[in-house]
C-alpha cells in the first residue's frame, strides 16, 4: 500500500520502491506464500458453486450439488455486516489512486452480483426458499445502499461501492443486471426503475466504436479485455429479460469492436485495446475465462462468440493447464509464465467459464443437461429454441 502510493504520486520514486515486488511476482511468485496469509475470496466461492451447479446441470450428481449448498453456507458467513442485506467485497484495503483507499471489507457491485446469481441458482436447483430469501436480501443492497450519479435527465451511474460516486461502467452493468432480475422476480418497480437509469448510463457510455472506457470521469480511461466483457455479458443477461432492440445493437456493436481489436491475430485475447507505454504480461488467463463465458452466452446468437470460446477454451487446456490440473495465472514477456495458483485469479473463473462452455455445447447439440438446472444460460437456450 505504501509503496502503490508513492507510485501514484512520484512515478519514478514509486517505480524504483515497486520493482523488487514486480520482480519477485514474475520470477518466484511461489515466495508470497511465506509471508501473505490465504484468504477467502467472495467471488471465487461464488464463481465455484456456480460452476458446481453447472456440473450437477451435466451430470444430475448429487455431490456437486452439496458442494454448491456448502459453498453457499460458507459465502454466507462471509458476508459483510451493517448494511440491507448481505454483501461481499475484498479481504484487503484497496489503493485505486494516490488519495482514495477503500478499505477491507468494504462491499462492491463488482463481488455481490455473483453471490446474488449464486443463490437464485441453489434456488433453482434445490427449491429451497431460504436461497432465493438471501437473493432478495441482497437485491436489497444492490438497491438501497449504492448511490446514483445523474448523468443525464433519464439515466444514473451506479457506485462501485457504498461510499463513492465514481462512474464505472462495469459497476453499473452489474446494478442494471441484478436490479433488471430481482425486480422481475420479487415484482418491485422500484429495483426495476433504478435498473433502467442504469442502463440507460451504459448504454449512452459507449463509444461510437463500440467500445467502453472503464470509466466516464475526467479524462477517459482505458479500454480492456476483461471489463469489456463484463459490460457485454451483463447487457446479454439483462436483455434476455428485457429484450430491448437498443441493447440488442449495443451487444452486437460490443462484440463487433471486442473482435476487432480485443482479440489478436493470433486469435488469442489481448489485455488492453491500446497497449500501454509499459505492458509486462503478454496473456492475462482471466481474459480466457471471461472470453469463454461471454462466448457461452452470445453464442446462440453469435456464432462468432461461441466459435472464440471453443478456441479459446482449447487452447486454455492444451496450453494454459498444468499437470496437477490448475491453470496458469499469465505469460510475460520473453514467455516467463506466471505458474503459482490463486484461486481468485484465474482458476475459480476457468473453472466456471468450461463449466459454461461444456453447458451450452450440450444444450446447442440437444443433449440432456441432466437433472439440475442452470437458471442462466439453459434458460436462455430454451428461449432461444436450442433445446
Amino acid at each position: 500500500m505504501w509503496a502503490r502510493k508513492h507510485y501514484y504520486a512520484h512515478a519514478a520514486l514509486g517505480t524504483a520502491l515497486v520493482a523488487p515486488l514486480i520482480a519477485m511476482e514474475v520470477l518466484c511468485p511461489e515466495l508470497r506464500r511465506w509471508f501473505v496469509a490465504k484468504e477467502r475470496f467472495a467471488t471465487a466461492d461464488a464463481q465455484l458453486l456456480l460452476g458446481f451447479l453447472n456440473l450437477y446441470a451435466i451430470t444430475g450428481d448429487d455431490r456437486y450439488l452439496q458442494r454448491s449448498v456448502s459453498l453457499g453456507e460458507e459465502l454466507l458467513a462471509e458476508s459483510i455486516p451493517g448494511y440491507r442485506g448481505p454483501c461481499w467485497g475484498y479481504p484487503f484495503d484497496w489503493r485505486i489512486n494516490k488519495d482514495e483507499v477503500w478499505h477491507r471489507d468494504t462491499p462492491f457491485i463488482t463481488c455481490t452480483p455473483y453471490c446474488y446469481e449464486a443463490y437464485v441458482g441453489l434456488f433453482e436447483a434445490t427449491k429451497d426458499r431460504k436461497h432465493l430469501e438471501i437473493a432478495a436480501r441482497i437485491a436489497e443492497f444492490v438497491h438501497g445502499d449504492l448511490r446514483d450519479s445523474e448523468t443525464g435527465p433519464d439515466s444514473a451511474a451506479g457506485s462501485y461501492s457504498p461510499s463513492d460516486r465514481r462512474r464505472v461502467v462495469n459497476a453499473s452493468a452489474y446494478r442494471a443486471f441484478v436490479l433488471y432480475e430481482a425486480g422481475m422476480r420479487f415484482a418491485r418497480q422500484d429495483f426495476l426503475e433504478t435498473a433502467r437509469r442504469n442502463l440507460n448510463f451504459v448504454l449512452d457510455s459507449q463509444q461510437n466504436d463500440g467500445s467502453w472506457h472503464y470509466a466516464m470521469e475526467g479524462q477517459k480511461s482505458f479500454i480492456d479485455n476483461f471489463h469489456t466483457c463484463f459490460n457485454l455479458k451483463n447487457l446479454f443477461k439483462t436483455n434476455r429479460l428485457i429484450h430491448e432492440d437498443r441493447v440488442e445493437h449495443a451487444i452486437q456493436r460490443g462484440f463487433g469492436y471486442y473482435q476487432q481489436h480485443l482479440v489478436g491475430t493470433d486469435g488469442y485475447p489481448r489485455p488492453f485495446a491500446v497497449r500501454p507505454r509499459f505492458q509486462l504480461a503478454v496473456f492475462e488467463i482471466y481474459d480466457f475465462a471471461e472470453a469463454i463465458t461471454l462466448g457461452s452466452l452470445l453464442g446462440t446468437d453469435h456464432p462468432d462468440a461461441a466459435e472464440l470460446a471453443i478456441r479459446l477454451a482449447k487452447s486454455l487446456i492444451s496450453e494454459y493447464q498444468t499437470p496437477p490440473g490448475y491453470f496458469v495465472t499469465r505469460v510475460y514477456r520473453g514467455g516467463i509464465r506466471h505458474r503459482y495458483p490463486f484461486i481468485r485469479w484465474p482458476q475459480a473463473q476457468c473453472f466456471l467459464a468450461l463449466t459454461n462452455l461444456i453447458i451450452f455445447n450440450r444444450c446447442r447439440s440437444g443433449e440432456s443437461c441432466g437433472q439440475g438446472t442452470d437458471p442462466y444460460i439453459v434458460h436462455e437456450l430454451i428461449n432461444n429454441g436450442t433445446i
